[in-house]
C-alpha cells in the first residue's frame, strides 16, 4: 500500500489487489489501527484530517466467507500545512424522502443545520429513505448522521448523479447493527449530486429519524 497526501486535510491510499479462492468482497482501511472505511476497489481517499500530521495506514482484504487476509504493509504520510478547507455541502439544500411521519418533520429538516429539528418517516416500516440533492456534482467522501432515537440498525449510504431510477443509485458504504447517535461515515471519493441514506431495517419500533444530515467534500469546488 502507499499513502500520498493532497493536501492539508486528506491522504489518498491505493494498493495491490488481493487474490481469494471465494473472491473479495471489501477492502477495510485502519488508520493508526482503528477501521476508517471500506473499499471495494484498490483506492481510498481519507479525508478531515488535521493538517501537518503524520498519518499511518494498513488495510485487510475480506472474502465473501468473511475471512480476512493479514494486514498490509504500513503506509505513512504527513498532511500539508494550512487550514481545512471541508464544507458540509448539503446544509440548506434541498431534501426529498420516502414518507413524514406528519407536519413538522420534512425532509428539508435535515439539512437545515439545526440540531433542534429532524426528519422522521412514518412508523413501522422498511424500507425507508431520504436523500439530498446538493446542487450540482461534488466530490465528496464523507457523511455524518446524527440520529434521533428511531434510528437506523441497518442501512446504506448511497450516491448518483441521477435521482430519477433506483437503478442509478450507487451503494458507497453498507452499515449492519448500527447503534445510532452519531455516526460519521468515511468512504472514497465519489463524484456525486444526490446523495441518499436507504434504511432497510429500523433500530427500534418507530421509523427513521435524523436531526442532521450532513455531506462533506472540498468546499473551494
Amino acid at each position: 500500500m502507499t499513502a500520498t497526501a493532497v493536501s492539508s486535510s486528506q491522504v489518498n491510499l491505493s494498493w495491490t489487489a488481493s487474490t481469494d479462492n471465494v473472491g473479495v468482497k471489501e477492502y477495510k482501511i485502519y488508520r493508526g489501527g482503528a477501521e476508517v472505511g471500506t473499499a471495494t476497489g484498490t483506492s481510498y481517499s481519507d479525508a478531515g484530517l488535521n493538517p501537518s500530521t503524520t498519518y499511518s495506514y494498513t488495510v485487510k482484504a475480506y472474502d465473501a466467507a468473511g475471512n480476512a487476509s493479514a494486514n498490509s504493509n504500513t503506509a505513512s504520510a504527513t498532511t500539508t500545512d494550512g487550514p481545512s478547507t471541508e464544507a458540509n455541502l448539503a446544509k440548506g439544500k434541498a431534501g426529498k424522502a420516502s414518507s413524514v411521519e406528519g407536519s413538522g418533520y420534512e425532509a428539508s429538516k435535515a439539512f437545515d443545520g439545526n440540531a433542534s429539528t429532524r426528519w422522521a418517516s412514518k412508523e413501522g416500516s422498511d424500507p425507508q429513505w431520504i436523500y439530498v440533492d446538493l446542487g450540482k456534482t461534488y466530490s465528496i467522501h464523507k457523511v455524518k448522521l446524527n440520529w434521533e432515537d428511531a434510528y437506523g440498525k441497518n442501512y446504506k449510504i448511497q450516491v448518483s448523479n441521477d435521482s430519477g431510477s433506483p437503478a442509478n443509485w450507487t451503494d458507497v458504504y453498507t452499515k449492519t447493527n448500527g447503534k445510532g447517535g452519531v455516526e460519521e461515515i468515511n468512504f472514497a471519493a465519489q463524484d456525486a449530486r444526490y446523495v441518499r441514506m436507504y434504511g432497510t431495517a429500523r433500530g427500534t419500533s418507530y421509523g427513521y429519524s435524523l436531526y442532521e444530515f450532513e455531506v462533506y467534500g472540498p468546499s473551494g469546488m
